[in-house]
């Protein structure tokens, strides 16, 4: 029997290029997702409410709208809306680029231009906890041991998908040091999932009280300092705070001289837009 194929659209208020955004940062190149350049689709395998598994693309429709392809079995009205409401969260749907644009005109009219055409966003995963735990797999390593970790993460305690945090509960720090190599951030990850939902920031599922989530929240967890807080805090729309790894030094340091405490304040003009001034400025031209 052939597996039924929906196709729902998802309507955006305003302009948002999903080729913008997927480009954005890295996060694309982490499993599990999966970036087709000649047809700009963006996918990857979810576990829908129903329990089936399916596969979830996205392709620019116009620059108001995407289509979204469900392609599983079994899918019902809350399968579909699940999945649209997924795809809204990947892409940023419901952030409002008009305050970023006004003091973007005033200082930058180049980088007002990008936002204007449907960039500032920064493609995220379906749920918080998966950001969140991106975010670890960050830390202290270079990108290519990104990969390699959240590959495992995906593959070994998500079953092909990315695990919730039960699944990374359930696994234990001994799977998640051996099986997905997470290394000195097991332990971490386990202390901070636990965290998260002791203190009713997200649900099982991954999903997160996001009106509760802001940088304070998180600079408190274990294994979190001022970089992971900031990257996190990005990817909520919080976008005050320049998330400062050893590339963003790197860069300053030989673009401008300057060491990685001064960097904040070269852009101290944007206000609560610092990190979009940053990111467009100097990556997305």
């Amino acid at each position: 029997m052939e597996t039924p194929v929906k196709r729902l659209v998802v309507r955006c208020p305003h302009a948002l290029s999903l080729r913008r955004t997927v480009m954005s940062h890295g996060w694309v190149g982490l499993a599990p997702w999966r970036w087709e350049d000649e047809k700009d689709g963006l996918g990857r395998p979810e576990r829908l409410p129903s329990g089936a598994k399916a596969q979830i693309e996205a392709t620019q429709k116009t620059p108001l709208s995407f289509i979204v392809t469900v392609d599983g079995g079994g899918l019902g009205p809350a399968d579909l809306e699940w999945a649209r409401a997924t795809v809204a969260r990947w892409l940023s749907v419901d952030w409002d680029p008009e305050p970023a644009i006004a003091v973007a005109s005033r200082l930058d009219p180049a980088t007002a231009a990008v936002i204007r055409d449907g960039g500032g966003r920064f493609l995220r995963g379906s749920t918080f906890y998966e950001d969140f735990a991106k975010t670890m797999c960050t830390i202290q390593i270079a990108w290519s041991g990104t990969k390699r970790m959240v590959a495992s993460l995906v593959d070994e305690i998500g079953d092909g998908l990315f695990p919730t945090p039960r699944n990374v509960l359930d696994a234990g720090e001994a799977a998640l040091r051996g099986n997905a190599r997470l290394g000195f951030r097991a332990p971490q990850l386990l202390v901070a999932t636990e965290e998260l939902l002791k203190r009713g920031l997200m649900d099982e599922s991954g999903r997160g009280e996001e009106g509760l989530i802001n940088y304070e929240e998180m600079i408190g967890l274990r294994g979190i300092g001022p970089y992971a807080a900031s990257h996190i805090a990005m990817l909520l729309h919080d976008f005050s705070r320049i998330p400062v790894d050893s590339e963003v030094s790197r860069f300053f340091r030989e673009r401008h001289g300057l060491p990685p405490d001064e960097i904040e304040g070269l852009f101290d003009r944007w206000g609560e837009y610092r990190l979009l001034g940053y990111k467009l400025m100097h990556r997305q031209r």
